[in-house]
């Protein structure tokens, strides 16, 4: 028995924001899970959520840069 709610890749697709080709590629890749028990292919919502929350970008501590270019003219 599946206690999550499943949701077809149209139905992710606009949960998630995206296009569906983006899903479809995330499915072929393997980064995001989906179960086809007939002919509709079926993401689970925990499945969606643990693919987008992987797609979260980390802030980036800014510094200096690595080196400094000295230009003298001679």
């Amino acid at each position: 028995m599946i206690l999550d709610t499943s949701i077809t890749i149209d139905e992710a697709a606009r949960l998630a924001k995206c296009s569906y080709h983006t899903i479809h590629r995330a499915i072929k890749r393997g980064d995001l899970a989906a179960y086809k028990p007939g002919k509709t292919v079926l993401i689970l919502e925990s499945d969606l959520n643990a693919w987008f929350e992987s797609k979260r970008i980390r802030a980036v501590k800014a510094g200096r840069p690595r080196r400094s270019i000295d230009i003298r003219e001679r």
